[in-house]
């Protein structure tokens, strides 16, 4: 959320909450997928909320959009009597033929929605096609009908609500349908989105954050700031522990890389030095994103950590240092151990492909090929 900047208290407070209500009882089996998030274009960022629930960016099939205590039943295939497998003729020879042929398949079709509405459904979920003639049976037995396309959305309603997704059109088992305390069809800065809200319980299992801004651009950016927020929340579920950030922590080690490549005899002393000099690319960096003089700015920092101000990062808000733990600028330790190894892992892993490249014999001529051999 960092990332953001200006806004990284409001997103903070909106990640925070979205997870601790998902938050399972082991909190190391904590799912990141569980926090979802739906971007809708228009207001201001700071008009983004958190909802106890999912939000289907879709409109429902039918004219019901609202419906209380919800019902839910989850078709993984399409709403529509099954087809037979063999082609078939059908001679008919008079209207009022053709009128039972219709009416039985009508009479089949209503026969099957009733069950489902007997079965106490109001809310029905299809991943796949619907008719129109199940439409029709559905508005008529005042079932809201929503077509959600995506096999993965599909899942978290599931999760959300308890449902399951059936493979089969028709009545469902008491134990295969879920609730919701509402499903409703809300406009939303002109898209219409299907919300499945559980407010009556304490936590969820899935929960939505609505993000809002003016251009595709800054949603998108938001999105990853979201993203990195959660995925940092499951590592403190795993290891709580945070060190100084603003490239404090990277200058420290420089630092004391730097006083190691001073004690080593022998050539690895340059490979240590330039281990070193890759870390303060970070500060560096900092330093020029925040239209700071680099060579100063990084002198000033050595000399902040020289005389004992270890916790002293960039300040990019005005030139200088300060305490990067006064000012809650963190970096988790997993996340920064993680980088590094994977880094050093890369570096060698190029180093040893030069080497292999470097020590085969090059194409060309035989130099002691003599002429017309």
């Amino acid at each position: 959320c960092a990332k953001q900047y200006g806004l990284e208290d409001f997103l903070t407070d909106l990640v925070s909450r979205a997870c601790v209500q998902i938050l399972p009882k082991d909190p190391t089996q904590f799912n990141v997928d569980n926090v979802r998030v739906a971007k809708i274009p228009g207001m201001a960022v700071f008009d983004s909320f958190l909802l106890n629930g999912f939000v289907l960016t879709r409109n429902s099939e039918g004219t019901i959009k609202h419906v209380d205590d919800a019902k839910i039943v989850v078709f993984g295939t399409e709403v529509d009597l099954s087809a037979t497998e063999t082609k078939g003729n059908v001679l008919i020879k008079s209207a009022d033929e053709l009128m039972n042929y219709s009416k039985s398949e009508e009479e089949a079709m209503e026969k099957c929605v009733k069950e489902i509405k007997d079965a106490g459904v109001n809310v029905m979920v299809a991943q796949s096609t619907v008719s129109d003639m199940a439409l029709h049976f559905a508005e008529r037995f005042k079932i809201m009908v929503i077509k959600c396309p995506s096999k993965f959305e599909c899942a978290r309603i599931c999760k959300l609500t308890g449902a399951t997704s059936l493979a089969r059109f028709g009545a469902p088992l008491p134990e295969e349908v879920g609730q919701a305390d509402r499903v409703s069809v809300d406009e939303i800065g002109g898209t219409p989105c299907t919300t499945f809200v559980r407010d009556s319980l304490e936590s969820t299992k899935v929960a939505t954050i609505v993000l809002r801004s003016s251009t595709s651009n800054q949603l998108s950016d938001l999105q990853r700031a979201v993203d990195d927020g959660v995925n940092i929340f499951k590592q403190m579920t795993k290891d709580g522990r945070f060190v100084a950030g603003g490239g404090a922590c990277e200058l420290r080690m420089a630092a004391s890389l730097k006083e190691l490549a001073e004690k080593t005899p022998g050539l690895e002393q340059y490979a240590i030095r330039k281990y070193a000099e890759a870390l303060e690319t970070i500060p560096r960096t900092l330093a020029e994103n925040a239209g700071q003089d680099t060579t100063s700015t990084v002198s000033n920092l050595y000399a902040a950590h020289a005389q004992g101000n270890l916790n002293h990062g960039i300040n990019i808000e005005q030139p200088g240092t300060k305490d990067m733990l006064e000012g809650m600028v963190v970096d988790h330790l997993v996340t920064k151990r993680e980088s590094l190894r994977l880094a050093s892992q890369s570096a060698i892993t190029v180093l040893r492909v030069d080497t292999i490249i470097m020590a085969k014999q090059a194409g060309g001529p035989d130099p002691n090929r003599a002429p017309g051999d």
